[in-house]
């Protein structure tokens, strides 16, 4: 459960770091469950600009028991409804390896802008919970943040380009924040590395400034990121929507496991 401080970093800070919460056999079981997925050929695994390196695959809860009630748990769930005021669903979940000396760059941006012009949601009512599967270091391609920059809107500061929901996905991104607007907000707000050992959450607001190098070392970056939304704002219909699996519109609430999600079923 999160404390009064947390819950005060991250009103502030826009991100919160909490260490520890999954242990070496959990985060092992998500990393095999992880390669499993890497090697599905389904629509929902997006390959890097090279074409053999995987960048992302989404919707890995409905593909793996596991990853499904890794969403549920209490360690994933709980600081979403608590810090989103009340009932969440699963807006999407993300995998995103990045293999030791590749990995395209994951420019700066706001999830929100994504979510709101792309999938139709109407308030910045949700947020990121990414667990660190690898240890995350300062060579191997860490997410960085603006601190504070979720308390901005960036609306005009950002143009969208042509092309369809595809260059939501890839590194070239529809949404493009101009290099001088992100020079001030550099100045301004600074820049941190998120790091981590594995097992780490960081729970990050969906307004958040932040981006992600390549992976400049001989190490594996493995982050799993579930998006929770409040059910109080489900998407609008929009022209063109995004696919399912990347836009869920079912806002029904989630329910959080009574025991960790690598428990064995009962009987």
């Amino acid at each position: 459960m999160l404390t009064p401080q947390d819950e005060d970093t991250y009103r502030k800070r826009g991100y919160l770091l909490l260490p520890g919460q999954f242990d070496a056999a959990e985060t092992d079981l998500l990393l095999s469950e992880a390669r499993r997925l890497a090697d599905l050929d389904i629509p929902q695994r997006i390959m890097e600009s090279d074409g053999t390196q995987v960048r992302s695959v989404y919707a890995v809860h409905q593909h793996s028991d596991a990853f499904e009630r890794f969403t549920r748990d209490p360690r994933t769930l709980e600081p979403a409804r608590t810090l989103l005021d009340g009932d969440v669903y699963i807006h999407q979940t993300q995998l995103n390896p990045k293999a030791p000396f590749a990995g395209d760059v994951w420019d700066w941006h706001q999830d929100y802008l994504y979510w709101e012009r792309d999938d139709g949601m109407a308030e910045p009512r949700a947020l990121n919970v990414a667990v660190f599967l690898d240890e995350v270091d300062e060579f191997n391609g860490p997410v960085f943040v603006m601190p504070g920059s979720h308390l901005l809107s960036l609306d005009r500061e950002t143009r969208t380009v042509r092309g369809g929901w595809e260059n939501t996905l890839n590194a070239d991104f529809r949404h493009k924040i101009s290099p001088e607007a992100l020079g001030e907000l550099a100045d301004t707000y600074g820049l941190e590395s998120v790091r981590g050992k594995p097992g780490t959450v960081c729970v990050f607001d969906g307004r958040l400034l932040h981006c992600s190098p390549p992976n400049l070392s001989g190490r594996p970056r493995t982050i799993i990121f579930i998006r929770y939304n409040s059910v109080h704002n489900p998407l609008r219909p929009v022209p063109q929507p995004r696919p399912a699996w990347l836009a869920n519109r079912d806002p029904r609430p989630l329910r959080p496991l009574s025991r960790p999600f690598s428990a064995p079923a009962a009987r």
